[in-house]
């Protein structure tokens, strides 16, 4: 007996508006216009009976109550698709895989860590990818996704590696030309760095140190982490170090945490890993080898 499905043009096209957004996002993936992506999403339209897009909402697509109601088992059907072809890809292709990620944690977080996976894994090759900033596993070529959330992602394949903490750092050789006593209570004159994305994040710390709301005036102020970080290790002052950004300069010893009181934020990192991947021994093999560093080096 056939099978009552419409052709799998329509359905690809479906799912591309639904996951890119755009019609015209979803015509460059497919290589092909934006009008014979309309064509087949009518195409869908008229197989299943309803409109599957709200018309007239700008550039932006927006799916109906139908539409999201059929996206979900569309993905699965298509991840599983994506899946079952990807052993016949080739051995080469097979060890290599790819993590999703900011580019702030990429650089300061896990390429530092690189020499350790070719270590443990050395037939494996990562394909790091920064760009966008936010990614959606189902539909795309990636394998893993680390992503920064207070709460835990809605996705089955996850799993938590690690808090996020804040404790003010400097460097060794600052930290030797300062005199008297050193107590949370006497940051609040000391030389504070502080950074554009979390502003507040010294009014935070001093507040979980029982001191209330302290006035305080930065030495310094930088638009991203890292550069915050340097300037500590550099001699400038202090900077507040939010877990894992400045890992490797305190196991390098350029920064050191004096004052021990780390403090949660309620956000964490997690790692979710996409459907196609589940079944690939070299995913897995780097999920298990992130996993295991992230439990050795911090306390999850």
């Amino acid at each position: 007996m056939p099978r009552k499905i419409p052709p799998f043009a329509a359905i690809r096209a479906f799912e591309a508006v639904a996951r890119l957004g755009r019609n015209v996002d979803a015509a460059q993936e497919l290589n092909i216009t934006a009008s014979a992506i309309s064509h087949q999403v009518r195409a869908l339209e008229a197989f299943v009976g309803t409109p599957l897009f709200q018309r007239g909402s700008g550039q932006q697509s927006e799916l109906t109550e139908e539409g999201r109601a059929l996206l979900a088992p569309v993905t699965q059907a298509l991840d599983a698709m994506d899946s079952a072809f990807a052993r016949y890809t080739g051995k080469t292709l097979e060890q290599m895989i790819s993590v999703h990620m900011y580019q702030s944690l990429a650089n300061m977080w896990l390429i530092p860590k690189l020499p350790k996976l070719r270590e443990a894994l050395p037939g494996l090759t990562l394909r790091i990818v920064t760009m966008p900033e936010e990614i959606n596993l189902s539909g795309s070529d990636v394998d893993h996704a680390i992503v920064f959330s207070n709460k835990p992602p809605q996705e089955t394949r996850c799993v938590k590696l690690f808090d996020e903490l804040i404790q003010p750092v400097c460097s060794p050789d600052y930290l030797k030309s300062r005199t008297g006593p050193l107590r949370p209570e006497d940051m609040v004159t000391e030389p504070l760095i502080r950074s554009q994305h979390h502003a507040n994040e010294w009014g935070r710390w001093f507040n979980a140190a029982g001191l209330g709301d302290q006035p305080w005036k930065p030495v310094a102020e930088m638009d991203n982490r890292s550069n915050a970080l340097q300037a500590a290790a550099s001699g400038l002052g202090w900077a507040m170090d939010r877990r894992p950004f400045g890992e490797e300069l305190r196991r390098s010893g350029q920064l050191v945490a004096p004052i021990d009181l780390a403090v949660q934020t309620g956000y964490a990192y997690y790692l979710l890993t996409s459907y196609r991947a589940e079944g690939s021994p070299a995913a897995t093999q780097f999920r298990n080898w992130l996993i295991r560093n992230c439990t050795q080096q911090f306390a999850v």
